[in-house]
C-alpha cells in the first residue's frame, strides 16, 4: 500500500510539472459568452396560407401595418440587442391573433418571454396613437349614408349607430378593488362599450370601466353622450334594454303589445344585431380577447383599444373577416335602468310614426 501511494504521488507531481511547463501553450480561459438566439422572420418563414392561419391577416397587410408603425418603433432596443421594428410588430400581431403565452410567442421569433411582454405593450401603445385616424364617429355626410345603409339592412329609420357592451376577461387584479372586476359569471373582466357602423366597424369605443359599472352609466359619462345631448348629431343609436330610453337612444319594448310595437321590436332586433356580429368578428380575429389578458387593467385597456384600431384598419383595407368560431352569450342587463317619461313618449311616438302600417 505504501509503495502504491508513493507511485501515485510521484505521478501527480509529474503531471503538475507538465501542466506548468505547457501553460504558455494553453488557450486562455474565457467565460461562456451569451448565445444569441436566431430570430426568425415570419414573413419569410411562412407561406401565405400558414401566415394567415397564425396572424389572421395577409402577409401584404401585415407589411403595410409594419410600414405604418415603423417610425414609431425604430429607436426601441432591448439589452443592447436591437430588435427590428418589423419583428416587434409581428410579435405583437402574433400575440393579439392567438392570445398565447408570451413564452410561446417568443419561441416563434427567438426572443425571451420578458422581451415579448415589453414589445407587446410598446407596439400596442403605438397602435393606440392611431385611434383618431381609424375610429371616428361619422360627420353629417357619413351619418346620412349610415341611415340609408342601416335602413336597407333592418328597416329601422334614422339609425347612425348601434351600441352595446361586452366583457373582456382579465386576470384578477392585485388591487384592493379587484372584486369590482368580477362579473356575474364569476370571472374578472373589463366592460367595453362600443358603437358600430353598418359595415361592422368601430365608430366609438370606451374601454376603461370595471365590470360592476352599468352600461347606461358608462354611456352617460362618455363624450358621445354629451355630443348627443348638445345636438351635434342628427340621428339615433340603438341599444338593448340595459340602456335608458332617451330621445336619441332607442331601446326595445320589454312587453310589445300593439302591432306597431311588435314591428318596432322586430326591426330593432335585426338592426342592433350588427354590433353583436361585430363583436364576434373582432374576437374571432383577435383571440387574445377570448382568452384571459394577463396584464394589469390599465394595460389590458391599451390592448383592447389596439385591437379595435387594427379591426377597423383591416376592414378598411379589404381583409376578409375570419370565420366566427363560436358566439358569445349576450350579456344581460344587471338591472333595468330608469326610463323617464319623456324618453318613453319619444319611443311611442317614433313607433307610431314609422311602424303603424
Amino acid at each position: 500500500n505504501s509503495l502504491r501511494l508513493s507511485l501515485v504521488l510521484n505521478y501527480k507531481r509529474k503531471m503538475d510539472y507538465l501542466d506548468y511547463f505547457n501553460d504558455d501553450e494553453r488557450a486562455p480561459f474565457r467565460p461562456d459568452r451569451r448565445v444569441v438566439m436566431d430570430r426568425s422572420n415570419p414573413l419569410n418563414d411562412f407561406d401565405e396560407i400558414n401566415f394567415r392561419d397564425r396572424f389572421r391577416m395577409y402577409k401584404a397587410t401585415a407589411a403595410d401595418i409594419i410600414s405604418l408603425l415603423e417610425t414609431r418603433l425604430s429607436s426601441d432596443s432591448f439589452r443592447g440587442m436591437p430588435i427590428p421594428p418589423s419583428l416587434q410588430v409581428l410579435i405583437t400581431l402574433r400575440f393579439l391573433a392567438c392570445g398565447t403565452f408570451h413564452r410561446e410567442t417568443g419561441d416563434l421569433c427567438g426572443v425571451s418571454e420578458p422581451t415579448v411582454c415589453k414589445i407587446v405593450h410598446k407596439v400596442c401603445k403605438a397602435i393606440c396613437e392611431l385611434k383618431d385616424d381609424y375610429i371616428k364617429f361619422p360627420d353629417a355626410a357619413g351619418q346620412a349614408n349610415y341611415k340609408v345603409e342601416f335602413f336597407e339592412y333592418g328597416n329601422f329609420p334614422g339609425v347612425i349607430g348601434c351600441i352595446d357592451g361586452c366583457h373582456i376577461p382579465i386576470k384578477c387584479p392585485s388591487t384592493a378593488d379587484s372584486e369590482e372586476y368580477r362579473n356575474r359569471k364569476n370571472w374578472f373582466s373589463i366592460n367595453v362599450q362600443s358603437v358600430c357602423t353598418p359595415t361592422m366597424q368601430f365608430s366609438n369605443i370606451v374601454a376603461r370601466w370595471k365590470v360592476a359599472t352599468h352600461d347606461s352609466r358608462i354611456f352617460q359619462n362618455s363624450c358621445l353622450y354629451a355630443q348627443f345631448e348638445g345636438g351635434q348629431h342628427s340621428g339615433i343609436i340603438l341599444g338593448d334594454s340595459g340602456y335608458a330610453q332617451t330621445n336619441f337612444l332607442f331601446t326595445p319594448y320589454l312587453h310589445a303589445v300593439t302591432p306597431e310595437q311588435q314591428r318596432y321590436n322586430q326591426a330593432h332586433i335585426r338592426t342592433r344585431g350588427t354590433v353583436e356580429r361585430m363583436f364576434g368578428v373582432w374576437k374571432s380575429r383577435f383571440q387574445c380577447l377570448r382568452n384571459t389578458l394577463r396584464f394589469e387593467p390599465r394595460r389590458c385597456c391599451i390592448v383592447i383599444i389596439a385591437t379595435a384600431v387594427l379591426h377597423n384598419y383591416l376592414k378598411q383595407h379589404g381583409c376578409p373577416d375570419p370565420q366566427m368560431e363560436h358566439r358569445d352569450e349576450p350579456d344581460l342587463p344587471m338591472v333595468e335602468p330608469d326610463n323617464d317619461r319623456y324618453g318613453l313618449a319619444c319611443r311611442d311616438a317614433f313607433a307610431w310614426r314609422h311602424f303603424s302600417q
